[in-house]
């Protein structure tokens, strides 16, 4: 998948088709509990949507992505503010150096990562994080683990249109590609990942049977 989000007319695909607004982000920001003083971190911060929403009240923000046409976009909207970084890199290549963060963000984004990569990556992940930070993840959250995805894809086919409504025609070959091909996984998996970074699940929201958030304190 890092492949596709190289590729210049994908990431301009899915800005056009899956664009969110500024005032759900400004929503996931409130869930996040951003505070004044917090150093947030995004996994996956595209255009830089969300970190424009945290900076409304946190202190700093860096925002990591693999995609160019991403991050030259977020760049030209943070020109000149010295208080966003961003990052070219994969998520389990990424480091911070010296600099810990208090809130962590990531949006249809650690989907990518297979079970055993979601696990790696937390691990590395949980290090730079204060304790007591907090962790955001919004993302494919399956009512069940993805060895049982066969035995529930009739319901699932019949979610995703229900969800997606109007849309889901448009959208029908990425949803499949993503739940088929890529990892969107079970709240035991991700409560799994989560817990090798030292995280803890506080709240689910279920918005369906295939996404939802978890919010994660970190222990």
């Amino acid at each position: 998948m890092e492949e596709h989000w190289k590729d210049r007319d994908y990431a301009k695909h899915y800005n056009s088709l899956y664009a969110t607004s500024a005032e759900e982000f400004a929503e996931c920001a409130e869930r996040l509990r951003v505070a004044p003083g917090d150093r947030v971190i995004d996994f996956g911060c595209g255009n830089g949507d969300f970190l424009a929403a945290a900076l409304g009240t946190a202190a700093s923000a860096v925002g990591v992505d693999i995609s160019d046409s991403q991050l030259e976009s977020a760049a030209r909207r943070f020109k000149g503010d010295p208080r966003v970084q961003l990052v070219r890199s994969s998520f389990l290549d990424f480091s911070p150096g010296p600099r810990t963060f208090t809130r962590g963000f990531s949006r249809k984004a650690l989907h990518h990562l297979t079970d055993e990569e979601k696990i790696r990556f937390f691990k590395k992940a949980g290090g730079f994080f204060e304790p007591k930070a907090l962790f955001l993840l919004e993302d494919g959250v399956m009512d069940f683990e993805r060895s049982e995805l066969d035995a529930n894809w009739d319901r699932l086919m019949k979610d995703f249109e229900t969800y997606y409504g109007a849309k889901w025609e448009q959208k029908k070959n990425d949803v499949i590609f993503c739940y088929r091909q890529e990892y969107p996984a079970g709240i035991k998996a991700w409560t799994a990942a989560l817990a090798a970074g030292g995280f803890s699940v506080i709240n689910r929201e279920r918005r369906s049977s295939f996404y939802g958030s978890l919010l994660a304190g970190k222990n």
